[in-house]
């Protein structure tokens, strides 16, 4: 017979942080620029290998970036790199609307990857 391990009651403080943890993940997820950033940066006259070369970018930048955030996270207090980060995307996303152009959809990408990274380094190490 296997005894399965019994559950730690939840207390108030893990209950609050459970709420403040799916709260941040919503806002983090809730972006209104995710349907139409594409067509955004279609509208402003970029090519299709402008927009591959953005998403390339992006993906660069958060794969380059997850490593050292988690190292970020030791030395740096956990929460301000979870503020941080989506000040950085947010700077990213003000960006692209401000001054839409090729270089500051880069540089908004690269923003983004690195909010990413920070918040996703931040939050494993916190949790």
């Amino acid at each position: 017979m296997t005894l399965s391990p019994e559950r730690a009651p939840a207390t108030a403080g893990t209950r609050r942080l459970t709420r403040t943890l799916y709260a941040s993940a919503f806002c983090d997820e809730f972006v209104l620029l995710y349907p139409v950033y594409a067509l955004l940066f279609s509208d402003t006259g970029l090519s299709v290998w402008q927009i591959s070369s953005l998403f390339a970018l992006w993906s660069l930048t958060g794969v380059l970036l997850e490593v050292p955030s988690g190292a970020w996270a030791d030395a740096v207090s956990r929460r301000l790199l979870l503020v941080l980060g989506p000040l950085l995307t947010a700077a990213g996303f003000a960006l692209w609307v401000l001054v839409p152009s090729y270089g500051a959809f880069a540089l908004g990408f690269v923003l983004w990857g690195a909010g990413g990274a920070l918040g996703s380094g931040a939050l494993e190490a916190l949790v």
